[in-house]
C-alpha cells in the first residue's frame, strides 16, 4: 500500500492529540522520518495552530435539555397521538359500514361520510407529524447554521 502525504496530513491531528494507535503512530513517525520537509511543515503548522480544531464549549446541561425537549415533542401526549387514534377509529368504522351494509339496496352514504371524516383526521395527523419533526429538526440544529 502506498502511503501519501495526504494520508499523513489526515492522520496528523489524531497523532498530535495522542489518540492514534501504536501502529498509526509508527506509520506516521516512519513516514515523517523519510520526509523531513513534510515533518518540518507539519510541526510549523502545529505551532501556528492551523490544524487544531476548536471545540465550542456548551453548558453542561445543554444535552439534557435537548434530550428532554425532543422526548416531549416526539413522545408526549400531544395532538398527534389523539389524531392518530381518531383516524384509526373512523377508518375502522368506515370499513365496518362496508361489512354491515352488504346488500345492494342500502345507500353507501354512511360509508362515504365515515371515510371522509377518517381521511380528514389522517391528513391532520400527517400534517401534525411533519410539523413536529420539522420543529425538532430546527431546534436540534446549532445556532447560525
Amino acid at each position: 500500500m502506498n502511503i501519501t502525504r495526504d494520508v499523513i496530513i489526515d492522520l496528523w491531528p489524531v497523532y498530535t492529540a495522542g489518540e492514534a494507535s501504536a501502529d498509526t503512530r509508527a506509520l506516521v513517525e516512519e513516514f515523517l522520518h523519510g520526509d523531513p520537509e513534510l515533518s518540518q511543515l507539519l510541526k510549523e503548522s502545529d505551532e501556528a495552530g492551523l490544524l487544531k480544531a476548536t471545540v465550542p464549549t456548551l453548558p453542561p446541561d445543554r444535552e439534557v435539555q435537548a434530550l428532554n425537549r425532543t422526548k416531549k415533542l416526539l413522545h408526549g401526549w400531544d395532538w398527534s397521538f389523539i389524531l392518530m387514534l381518531l383516524s384509526i377509529n373512523f377508518t375502522a368504522q368506515a370499513f365496518a359500514r362496508i361489512i354491515s351494509d352488504t346488500s345492494w339496496d342500502v345507500s353507501p352514504r354512511n360509508f362515504i361520510i365515515m371515510a371522509v371524516i377518517a381521511a380528514g383526521f389522517w391528513c391532520a395527523f400527517i400534517i401534525r407529524r411533519l410539523w413536529v419533526r420539522r420543529k425538532v429538526y430546527r431546534n436540534s440544529m446549532p445556532r447560525g447554521s
